[in-house]
């Protein structure tokens, strides 16, 4: 095993092949432009290098799962994951339940056929969106959801009996007093569940 590479790789999206440095340079980039033109750092040994204990842990995970519950699709881990996850969170400092749900999420991503590389480019689109988003205070035990931008209200107005009546003879319809009443009544019953919905479903940090 070598200690130090002999040479470092690079790629980018400004240029179709790779070039190499005997030196690292990743640091001379800001993480701006790392995440704008894909630059990436491969690091070049002389002997071939022996796997990182976790990517030959999720190796073996990979081979048992496939030989114990065969040719299924990531569903079943996802639901599974759940499960472990509200049980982390009773007992968060159970590393075994850590552990199973690290297991659940690389089985799920196996599954669905979905790469690193692919989730990577996700996370980092996704940050971008998260980071524009507003957020409720930290609530410690509680999730902590965006608050999403209410559309405006569009509340009709409080009708009277006398509007009732200029709104029947428009139509050319006739009608009683008791008639109007409960016209009127029915209307201003619909505001007001309209309006203490809208007030219910305000951004209050949920």
């Amino acid at each position: 095993m070598d200690s130090e590479p002999v040479a470092y790789m690079y790629r980018d999206n400004l240029h179709s092949d790779a070039r190499f440095s005997m030196e690292s340079k990743i640091g001379n980039w800001s993480p701006e432009d790392i995440n704008e033109y894909e630059i990436s750092e491969i690091p070049l040994y002389r002997h071939a290098q022996p796997a990182p204990e976790r990517d030959q842990v999720r190796r073996e995970h990979a081979e048992w799962s496939q030989a114990t519950f065969g040719d299924v699709g990531p569903i079943g881990p996802l639901k599974h994951l759940s499960k472990e996850a509200l049980e982390a969170a009773a007992e968060p400092n159970d590393l075994s339940e850590w552990a199973d749900m690290q297991f659940l999420l690389w089985d799920a991503q196996r599954r669905a056929g979905i790469t690193d590389e692919q989730i990577t480019q996700a996370m980092i689109e996704k940050l971008a969106v998260n980071k524009q988003r507003e957020w409720p205070a930290p609530k410690d035990g509680e999730p902590r959801l965006h608050i999403k931008k209410q559309s405006a209200l569009v509340l009709p107005e409080e009708i009277t009996l006398e509007k009732v009546a200029e709104m029947t003879a428009a139509r050319g319809a006739e009608y009683s007093i008791r008639d109007g009443i409960i016209a009127a009544k029915w209307w201003n019953a619909c505001r007001a569940a309209m309006l203490s919905a809208a007030q219910q479903e305000a951004p209050d940090g949920k």
